[in-house]
């Protein structure tokens, strides 16, 4: 796909209602699109919008694959297999200004292009006022808060180093002219911007269940986790627990875990990303990059297995596969509908995360709360091992049991950077050499992703904006 800079990704302002796919789209002007003052004209066409918008989440150079490759391979319980496979580089963190992927920064910014269509349209008054596009317009301002929130993780550093001062990414919330060149605001004002779109998004969206969309219950959610991340616990737990207590989902029974990552849709989707057999054709999703017959590329470390074999009777060691060469260390996490290894909903907001958001907030809050604490994580534990004792919760038993529980998700670099931790990758099958990053710490600069040099070329005020050391 040609590269498109941020800047000339906004001059289009049109959207392709009922897109099913991102490939091409805005690298020229679809034949078929149509201006977005005319293409959207009533509740119909806002909602075929936003359908295009879920689905420009899914390539494999955003949540299909890479989203989640980075911050799994980066840890220290998962690794690329061996060298040469498809994530190579971000298990070295071998990524520079000139050979960085381009997608992690341009589609997050295609999407928010089509949120901001839509938002613009509905803002017109040019479409009927409803229920029903109250709540279309609180799910397109969530996901332009999830793809805000992405875009500060990648490209800034983590918003407890520093309290947000160091630059993120620039904030768009209109659509751009040709001559706009938007400059990287501080993390901290990517952060308010993804706080007021989530407050927003709350009072808009139903808190009925709609699988693969944004609901009260999944803003939620996602408020959670940015609070989490941000070190506002108070706030985090309180989300966190309203979800607990008042919504829908219900935690997976032990019984029924491992089959449970072959369903369409489960008691604990708050949030999926749903991909089908009709969206699911391009071998670079994780599906197969993690089947054994497949790329083959990611495989769980010496270290990750050891943790798992804690317990033998852990229902988690359920999902250990055995590889090509017979060494059980596939976790089986995207297995595939009907036969098909790219067929797999990505996990986005899921309800056991939310339990060990609780748990750890109530423990990181101004006050902590050790009862909670202990309630929260004790329940994901003796879900997994229903012999379990009960522990009194602390700061490493949550982290451990995040690690166990949410292997392959997409969080761990992430949890390991956003309070300031380490770990050393090493021993094992690892095959690290001392010029790669061993230890990944947010005093490293190739914890955040370099903004991609042909963005830095065609926006005259990214220049000098590169993020240090790069």
């Amino acid at each position: 796909m040609k590269y498109i800079s941020l800047k000339h990704l906004f001059i289009t302002t049109s959207i392709l209602i009922g897109l099913s796919s991102c490939d091409g789209y805005l690298d020229q002007m679809p034949s078929n699109a149509l201006p977005a003052d005319e293409a959207i004209n009533n509740i119909e066409d806002v909602e075929s919008a936003l359908n295009g918008i879920y689905s420009g989440l899914l390539t494999e150079e955003y949540y299909g694959a890479d989203l989640i490759s980075r911050a799994e391979v980066g840890g220290e319980d998962v690794q690329t297999s061996t060298a040469s496979k498809r994530t190579e580089n971000f298990y070295r963190f071998m990524y520079r200004q000139n050979n960085a992927p381009t997608g992690l920064w341009k589609i997050p910014y295609r999407v928010i292009n089509r949120i901001n269509v839509v938002l613009q349209s509905i803002e017109s008054g040019k479409v009927e006022s409803s229920p029903e596009l109250n709540n279309a317009k609180g799910e397109a301002l969530a996901v332009r808060a999830l793809c805000n929130f992405n875009l500060n993780v990648i490209y800034g550093y983590p918003y407890q180093k520093d309290q947000g001062a160091s630059l993120g990414a620039p904030i768009v919330e209109t659509i751009l002219t040709a001559n706009d060149m938007p400059a990287r605001n501080t993390v901290a004002e990517g952060y308010a911007a993804i706080e007021n779109d989530l407050t927003t998004a709350l009072g808009l969206v139903s808190d009925k269940v709609n699988d693969g969309h944004f609901n009260k219950w999944a803003v939620l959610g996602l408020q959670a986790r940015v609070y989490l991340y941000k070190g506002n616990y108070d706030a985090a737990l309180s989300c966190a627990e309203t979800i607990i207590k008042e919504s829908p989902y219900e935690l997976i029974r032990n019984t029924d875990y491992v089959a449970s990552w072959g369903e369409e849709y489960t008691s604990e989707s708050i949030f999926d990303l749903h991909i089908s057999d009709l969206s699911s054709g391009n071998r670079e999703l994780f599906g197969y990059l993690v089947d054994p017959k497949g790329y083959a590329a990611i495989a769980a470390t010496d270290a990750f297995i050891e943790l798992l074999n804690e317990y033998p009777e852990d229902v988690r060691l359920g999902l250990l596969k055995e590889d090509a060469a017979g060494v059980k260390c596939i976790i089986n996490k995207y297995p595939g509908r009907d036969g098909a290894s790219t067929v797999n909903n990505i996990r986005v907001i899921r309800l056991s995360d939310i339990y060990l958001i609780a748990a750890e907030a109530a423990l990181r809050k101004s006050t902590p709360d050790q009862n909670k604490a202990n309630i929260y994580l004790n329940t994901i534990i003796k879900r997994a091992i229903p012999s379990a004792e009960d522990v009194v919760a602390t700061l490493p038993l949550v982290d451990r049991e995040r690690r166990k529980e949410l292997v392959l998700e997409g969080h761990r670099l992430n949890d390991i950077l956003r309070v300031g931790g380490s770990v050393t990758r090493e021993g094992g099958r690892h095959f690290l050499n001392n010029t790669d990053l061993v230890t990944p710490n947010w005093n490293d600069y190739r914890c955040i992703m370099p903004i991609p040099q042909a963005e830095i070329d065609a926006n005259l005020n990214l220049k000098g904006q590169q993020n240090p050391e790069y």
